[in-house]
Protein backbone atom coordinates (compact mmCIF):
# COMPACT_ATOMS: atom_id res chain seq x y z
CA UNK A 1 0.00 0.00 0.00
CA UNK A 2 1.07 3.14 -1.26
CA UNK A 3 1.02 6.94 0.48
CA UNK A 4 -2.51 7.13 -1.62
CA UNK A 5 -4.25 4.32 -0.71
CA UNK A 6 -3.35 4.50 3.00
CA UNK A 7 -5.15 8.14 2.37
CA UNK A 8 -7.54 6.95 0.53
CA UNK A 9 -8.52 4.26 3.02
CA UNK A 10 -8.25 7.33 6.26
CA UNK A 11 -10.64 9.75 4.34
CA UNK A 12 -13.45 7.03 3.26
CA UNK A 13 -13.78 6.03 6.49
CA UNK A 14 -15.25 9.35 7.35
CA UNK A 15 -18.56 9.21 5.91
CA UNK A 16 -21.07 7.81 8.05
CA UNK A 17 -19.91 8.61 11.93
CA UNK A 18 -18.26 9.48 14.27
CA UNK A 19 -15.25 7.50 16.51
CA UNK A 20 -16.38 3.87 16.80
CA UNK A 21 -18.43 3.71 14.16
CA UNK A 22 -15.56 5.08 11.43
CA UNK A 23 -12.99 2.83 13.03
CA UNK A 24 -15.03 -0.61 12.32
CA UNK A 25 -15.53 0.66 8.74
CA UNK A 26 -11.56 1.15 8.42
CA UNK A 27 -10.94 -2.06 10.26
CA UNK A 28 -13.57 -3.85 8.02
CA UNK A 29 -11.89 -2.38 4.70
CA UNK A 30 -8.53 -3.68 5.81
CA UNK A 31 -9.67 -6.97 6.69
CA UNK A 32 -10.42 -7.38 3.16
CA UNK A 33 -7.61 -6.71 1.80
CA UNK A 34 -4.54 -8.89 1.35
CA UNK A 35 -2.30 -9.43 5.01
CA UNK A 36 0.41 -7.71 3.48
CA UNK A 37 -1.78 -4.41 2.74
CA UNK A 38 -2.75 -4.38 6.50
CA UNK A 39 0.64 -4.30 7.14
CA UNK A 40 1.61 -1.66 5.27
CA UNK A 41 -1.34 -0.02 6.19
CA UNK A 42 0.01 0.08 9.87
CA UNK A 43 3.40 1.42 8.26
CA UNK A 44 1.71 4.21 6.73
CA UNK A 45 0.25 4.86 9.88
CA UNK A 46 3.96 5.28 11.45
CA UNK A 47 5.02 7.40 8.76
CA UNK A 48 2.52 9.91 8.80
CA UNK A 49 2.90 10.13 12.84
CA UNK A 50 6.79 10.76 12.81
CA UNK A 51 6.25 14.05 11.49
CA UNK A 52 3.46 15.45 14.07
CA UNK A 53 5.66 14.28 16.77
CA UNK A 54 6.61 18.19 17.40
CA UNK A 55 6.84 21.11 19.95
CA UNK A 56 4.23 22.21 17.47
CA UNK A 57 1.33 20.02 17.60
CA UNK A 58 1.81 20.09 21.32
CA UNK A 59 0.88 23.69 20.94
CA UNK A 60 -1.46 22.61 18.16
CA UNK A 61 -2.93 20.29 20.91
CA UNK A 62 -3.28 22.17 24.05
CA UNK A 63 -4.54 25.40 22.27
CA UNK A 64 -7.55 23.26 20.92
CA UNK A 65 -7.76 21.64 24.05
CA UNK A 66 -7.91 24.03 26.27
CA UNK A 67 -4.74 23.09 27.59
CA UNK A 68 -5.76 19.43 28.82
CA UNK A 69 -3.09 17.69 27.23
CA UNK A 70 -1.43 14.31 28.33
CA UNK A 71 0.98 12.16 26.59
CA UNK A 72 -2.35 9.71 25.99
CA UNK A 73 -4.17 12.79 24.75
CA UNK A 74 -1.32 14.12 22.69
CA UNK A 75 -1.00 10.54 21.21
CA UNK A 76 -4.94 10.69 19.94
CA UNK A 77 -4.72 14.38 18.65
CA UNK A 78 -2.16 13.03 16.33
CA UNK A 79 -4.87 10.13 14.96
CA UNK A 80 -7.25 13.14 14.88
CA UNK A 81 -5.56 15.22 12.73
CA UNK A 82 -4.77 12.25 10.44
CA UNK A 83 -8.65 11.16 10.59
CA UNK A 84 -9.19 14.92 9.35
CA UNK A 85 -7.17 13.99 5.85
CA UNK A 86 -3.78 14.06 4.00
CA UNK A 87 -4.62 18.53 3.55
CA UNK A 88 -5.25 19.03 7.18
CA UNK A 89 -2.02 16.55 7.75
CA UNK A 90 -0.03 18.56 5.27
CA UNK A 91 -1.10 21.11 7.09
CA UNK A 92 -0.08 20.48 10.50
CA UNK A 93 3.05 19.45 9.11
CA UNK A 94 4.28 22.47 7.18
CA UNK A 95 1.39 25.46 8.35
CA UNK A 96 -0.38 24.39 11.52
CA UNK A 97 -1.44 28.20 11.74
CA UNK A 98 -3.58 27.45 8.56
CA UNK A 99 -5.91 25.01 10.18
CA UNK A 100 -7.44 27.68 11.46
CA UNK A 101 -9.30 27.48 8.28
CA UNK A 102 -10.25 24.31 8.91
CA UNK A 103 -14.13 23.41 9.83
CA UNK A 104 -13.50 20.83 11.93
CA UNK A 105 -11.03 23.02 14.10
CA UNK A 106 -13.68 26.27 14.08
CA UNK A 107 -16.39 24.09 14.75
CA UNK A 108 -14.25 23.12 17.93
CA UNK A 109 -13.76 26.52 18.90
CA UNK A 110 -17.12 27.55 18.33
CA UNK A 111 -18.34 25.34 21.06
CA UNK A 112 -17.17 26.26 24.31
CA UNK A 113 -14.19 23.32 25.62
CA UNK A 114 -16.96 22.05 28.20
CA UNK A 115 -19.54 21.64 26.27
CA UNK A 116 -18.24 19.06 24.41
CA UNK A 117 -19.34 15.68 24.20
CA UNK A 118 -17.38 12.57 23.08
CA UNK A 119 -18.12 13.04 19.38
CA UNK A 120 -16.28 16.48 19.81
CA UNK A 121 -13.39 16.01 21.45
CA UNK A 122 -10.31 15.84 18.82
CA UNK A 123 -8.90 12.25 19.21
CA UNK A 124 -9.15 9.29 17.81
CA UNK A 125 -7.55 6.49 19.67
CA UNK A 126 -9.21 3.87 17.88
CA UNK A 127 -7.57 4.59 14.80
CA UNK A 128 -4.28 2.85 16.36
CA UNK A 129 -6.40 -0.53 16.45
CA UNK A 130 -7.59 -0.78 13.39
CA UNK A 131 -5.04 -2.42 11.42
CA UNK A 132 -4.00 -5.10 14.61
CA UNK A 133 -8.02 -6.02 14.66
CA UNK A 134 -7.87 -6.76 11.25
CA UNK A 135 -4.67 -8.66 10.84
CA UNK A 136 -5.95 -10.77 13.97
CA UNK A 137 -9.41 -11.61 12.04
CA UNK A 138 -7.39 -12.55 8.75
CA UNK A 139 -4.65 -14.60 11.02
CA UNK A 140 -6.24 -15.13 13.95
CA UNK A 141 -3.13 -14.26 15.30
CA UNK A 142 -4.00 -11.90 18.65
CA UNK A 143 -0.34 -10.14 18.16
CA UNK A 144 0.46 -11.14 14.50
CA UNK A 145 0.08 -7.58 13.42
CA UNK A 146 3.00 -6.55 15.96
CA UNK A 147 5.25 -9.95 14.84
CA UNK A 148 5.05 -9.52 11.23
CA UNK A 149 6.04 -5.72 11.96
CA UNK A 150 9.20 -7.02 13.99
CA UNK A 151 10.13 -9.22 11.56
CA UNK A 152 10.38 -6.41 8.89
CA UNK A 153 12.59 -4.67 11.83
CA UNK A 154 10.15 -1.91 12.38
CA UNK A 155 9.07 -1.22 15.94
CA UNK A 156 5.86 0.88 15.89
CA UNK A 157 5.97 4.20 18.49
CA UNK A 158 2.74 3.62 21.32
CA UNK A 159 3.07 7.58 22.52
CA UNK A 160 4.62 10.88 21.53
CA UNK A 161 8.11 11.27 21.95
CA UNK A 162 9.71 14.66 20.42
CA UNK A 163 12.39 15.65 22.18
CA UNK A 164 12.26 19.33 21.47
CA UNK A 165 11.56 21.62 24.09
CA UNK A 166 7.78 22.29 24.01
CA UNK A 167 6.76 25.89 23.55
CA UNK A 168 5.80 28.49 25.69
CA UNK A 169 2.60 30.87 25.34
CA UNK A 170 4.04 33.28 24.01
CA UNK A 171 6.09 31.40 21.02
CA UNK A 172 2.76 29.68 20.54
CA UNK A 173 1.25 32.90 20.47
CA UNK A 174 4.02 34.15 17.77
CA UNK A 175 3.97 30.84 15.80
CA UNK A 176 0.45 29.85 15.47
CA UNK A 177 -1.23 33.76 16.04
CA UNK A 178 -4.23 33.06 14.06
CA UNK A 179 -5.20 29.68 16.06
CA UNK A 180 -4.05 31.60 19.29
CA UNK A 181 -6.84 33.86 17.98
CA UNK A 182 -9.86 31.50 17.26
CA UNK A 183 -9.44 29.62 20.60
CA UNK A 184 -9.04 32.69 22.55
CA UNK A 185 -11.88 33.52 21.43
CA UNK A 186 -13.51 30.27 22.56
CA UNK A 187 -12.50 30.37 25.93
Amino acid sequence: MDADGFWDLVESSAAGGPGRERADRLTARLAGLPLAEVLEFQLRLDEARAPLDTAGTLALAWLVQDGWVSDDGLWYFHAWLIGLGRDAHRLAVHDPDALADHPALRRLAALPYERWDDDDFPEWELLDYCAQEAYEQLTGEEDGLEEALEAVGHDSPCDAGFTDPAWTPEQTAARLPRLTALFADAA
